[in-house]
């Protein structure tokens, strides 16, 4: 059954590149279960892992936008890439990054899922420009979440392993906070 589906997923992703499609499909090759584990190391911390989908839309105060993925991400400025180029933008030009559209992820038995990305959106607020660390990018994120959320209400964020967390909306307060917005997903 599974070499079915490895032809059949990669029918799909010759077919897609041939039409264009693609980029607003591509697979995110992550593993459920790596970042379960990672989850789990970093709760002792009281970092979560996220998930940051490939396509992004950094918009800015004074108005327009980029859209590409995000490649780099510190707390000065940010680097988002589209077409084989780059762009580095500083954080204090921001207003917002939306990360639209579904996730595609490989599920622990290794077959190739969508995700919407819909639900319930957790509002992580004032959270510091340095808690947050792009991990692989574009694919994961961990966020320090030891200034923004009691201990117990971390455990009842952390404490549910059926779900991944993505990143849905990056909004900055200031140079120094933001407000994270994540959706639970189902893995």
């Amino acid at each position: 059954m599974k070499p079915v589906f490895r032809v059949l997923t990669l029918l799909l992703t010759i077919i897609m590149s041939l039409t264009g499609i693609e980029g607003e499909t591509r697979t995110i090759a992550y593993r459920s279960r790596e970042i379960a584990q990672r989850s789990a190391t970093a709760n002792k911390k009281q970092l979560i892992t996220l998930v940051v989908p490939s396509s992004a839309i950094v918009r800015f105060k004074q108005g327009g936008s980029y859209t590409g993925e995000l490649t780099a991400f510190n707390s000065q400025n940010l680097r988002i890439a589209a077409n084989g180029s780059s762009e580095i933008v500083s954080l204090s030009q921001i207003s917002q990054v939306e990360f639209p559209g579904d996730l595609w992820i490989f599920t622990p038995e290794e077959t190739r899922k969508r995700v919407p990305i819909r639900g319930i959106t957790i509002p992580l607020e004032a959270v510091p420009v340095m808690g947050f660390n792009l991990e692989d990018p574009p694919y994961t994120a961990t966020l320090n979440l030891e200034t923004v959320l009691s201990h117990e209400e971390f455990e009842r964020l952390s404490g549910q392993t059926n779900r991944i967390y993505v990143v849905k909306e990056i909004l900055f307060e200031s140079t120094k906070t933001m407000t994270i917005k994540i959706v639970r997903a189902r893995r």
